[in-house]
């Protein structure tokens, strides 16, 4: 592994896990790229459950030096089974026409944060050094934090006393479930810490705990604790996530996924070079459509640009971090490139990619966004036609999903948490009224609301 942004030293998978950032303030990619999977084995993984899905890819891209196969496996099966509410992990099904969805939120914080931070802090765990504490902070838009904490909270032993979480969220950027579920009680060395600002000022705030030589010397010296994080910057964090897309086809699909931090949109990128077989990656955003804006013209303005709160929070993101690992992958690892561009962002809060870079962007990237009507008007169509009720992320992407999609292969859409998690959104969408004021009452309305016959599994 190494830095995408300095050609650096190269470091080992088990330092990656624990470091979190490079030393150089980059993000670490692989330094070979990925291993190939020809069409063959992908047929054969077709049939394969999703936790032996997981363990194949995932030997491919950890040395066993790092992780033996054992261990893995074992990691594996206990980050993926009872506390998923579906035995497939990730469960296909057919939406509409030619469209489908793949619903990533049966984990038990219900997003698709669970189908990497159930694995995550098993591999954190296992690959750090001895005589050291670690204290991981987090920032998240709203699911990525009840994720963290709820996958560091199944350590056990020693391990448990040796980590600790620190999560950073907007007060104000949340929605209320996703609030009680990082303020609840958790176990162990875990708190979370409401921000009055927004989710880019905690990432950016968090950055600069790592790069503060005073802060990082302090815990050093007087607790003997090293920062970490479990962002999607971390890649321990990101890598999980590529095994969750799209093999139960075997044909080449077109992929919409909700995007705001670039992380899941980046896993099927990665995917797609491993030889999964995508043909097109659909990025959609709501109307902070700094993605969308920066695919389809090579611009990225932060200018002048507020962030809008919206229905769908989790992608209320201006300063999307991942993208620094999509400019170097379609760079062809140019870390020169990458060092300018976001040291311009940084100082002159605007970059320009090359013209031809947009255009080898464009060849498998696409994107577009939805206004706020236009998400909920989606929410209620889809239930009236088919009785299946999407959460707003999802309903971003089903949009954008019709506007982009030409209809010469299947498209599966992204669905990355559960509605229950967005109930005044989706009441409003479906014109429920005389909505309860407790948080836990409205998702017993809404689950009774939505109790009409679900769509098949594919």
């Amino acid at each position: 592994m190494r830095s995408g942004w300095m050609s650096g030293q190269s470091t080992y998978f088990s330092d990656v896990v624990v470091e979190g950032l490079a030393p150089d303030g980059g993000l670490y990619v692989p330094k070979n790229g990925f291993p190939k999977v020809d069409a063959g084995e992908w047929l054969r993984l077709v049939d394969m459950s999703y936790q032996e899905r997981a363990l194949v890819l995932l030997e491919k891209c950890i040395h066993s030096a790092d992780v033996c196969t054992l261990d893995l496996r074992s990691m594996i099966f206990k980050a993926y089974g009872s506390n998923f509410s579906s035995e497939a992990i990730a469960p296909v099904k057919h939406l509409i026409h030619n469209q489908y969805i793949q619903e990533l939120f049966h984990g038990p914080t219900a997003s698709f944060k669970d189908l990497a931070l159930q694995l995550m802090p098993q591999l954190f765990a296992y690959c750090l050094p001895p005589m050291c504490n670690y204290l991981i902070l987090v920032a998240t838009s709203g699911d990525t934090g009840s994720a963290v904490l709820s996958g560091f909270s199944r350590l056990s032993g020693a391990d448990t006393h040796r980590t600790g979480v620190l999560v950073f969220f907007p007060e104000d950027g949340v929605s209320d479930i996703q609030k009680l579920q990082m303020t609840s009680s958790w176990e162990g060395n875990a708190r979370a810490v409401s921000i009055h600002s927004d989710f880019d000022f905690c990432q950016r705030s968090i950055k600069r705990m790592f790069g503060e030589s005073g802060l990082t010397g302090h815990l050093a010296v007087e607790y003997g604790t090293v920062l970490s994080t479990a962002n999607s910057i971390n890649w321990a964090r990101l890598l999980p996530q590529k095994t969750v897309l799209l093999i139960e086809f075997g044909e080449p699909i077109d992929v919409c996924i909700p995007t705001g931090n670039f992380g899941n949109a980046m896993s099927a990128v990665y995917a797609k070079q491993m030889g999964i077989p995508i043909r097109k990656i659909i990025c959609a955003s709501n109307h902070n459509r700094i993605i969308t804006d920066f695919i389809n013209t090579g611009m990225y303005d932060l200018r002048g640009r507020p962030l809008m709160l919206s229905h769908s929070p989790a992608i209320d993101i201006l300063k999307s971090s991942n993208l620094e690992r999509f400019i170097y992958h379609v760079s062809n690892g140019d870390s020169h490139l990458v060092k300018d561009l976001f040291t311009s962002l940084d100082s002159r809060q605007h970059f320009q990619v090359p013209q031809p870079l947009l255009g080898k962007i464009q060849q498998d990237v696409l994107a577009g966004w939805c206004s706020e009507d236009d998400c909920l008007a989606a929410i209620q169509t889809i239930y009236t036609e088919t009785g299946y009720v999407m959460d707003t992320h999802t309903a971003v992407a089903k949009v954008v999903a019709d506007s982009l999609q030409d209809g010469s292969c299947p498209l599966v859409v992204c669905s990355t948490a559960h509605y229950g998690k967005f109930t005044p959104a989706v009441f409003k969408a479906l014109q429920i009224h005389s909505i309860p004021e407790d948080p836990l009452e409205q998702l017993k309305k809404l689950e009774s609301a939505a109790s009409r016959p679900e769509i098949d599994c594919h």
